[in-house]
């Protein structure tokens, strides 16, 4: 309940914030109609720019990961980066091993550190050429599954 009650009081203050300005603003222009669109677009960029920059930054999801033979994320947001970077230091050696692994043609399930495990298999082509691995986080439990 108190996270609504926050949340319902910053969202007043807003409001009110974006009346106030909006009044203010369009009086300096003489509340014209192209003052008003002015303001309205001021306000807009200023709220774009606020949410961009105090925003949560999205999630992204490692639990599959698509690489190339020089093991860099293929596609999505993180494209581009090395696989061993997008998890935990302890964990990237084993990772980058076994990702070595899948590109050589071996697949393979791993726990490293002994907490959930990795299956790493290699993609290959209608001609039968490993083009890319393929690395799937997989949860211990089925109820950390759930939770995930």
């Amino acid at each position: 309940m108190a996270i609504a009650s926050r949340r319902a009081g910053a969202f007043v203050l807003l409001a009110g914030g974006v009346c106030l300005v909006f009044a203010g603003l369009s009086s300096s222009f003489a509340f014209s109609t192209s003052g008003m669109i002015t303001t309205a677009a001021a306000i807009a960029a200023l709220l774009y720019a606020g949410g961009v920059w105090f925003g949560d930054t999205p999630r992204t999801d490692c639990s599959v990961v698509l690489f190339t033979p020089q093991l860099t994320v293929a596609a999505g947001p993180m494209a581009g980066r090395t696989v061993a970077e997008l998890f935990p230091i302890a964990l990237r050696k084993e990772i980058d091993a076994q990702c070595r692994a899948a590109l050589a043609g071996r697949a393979s399930h791993f726990t490293p550190g002994g907490e959930g495990g990795f299956d790493a298999a290699p993609v290959r082509g209608a001609d039968g050429l490993i083009v890319y691995g393929i690395l799937i986080a997989s949860a211990p439990t089925p109820a950390q599954a759930a939770t995930g």
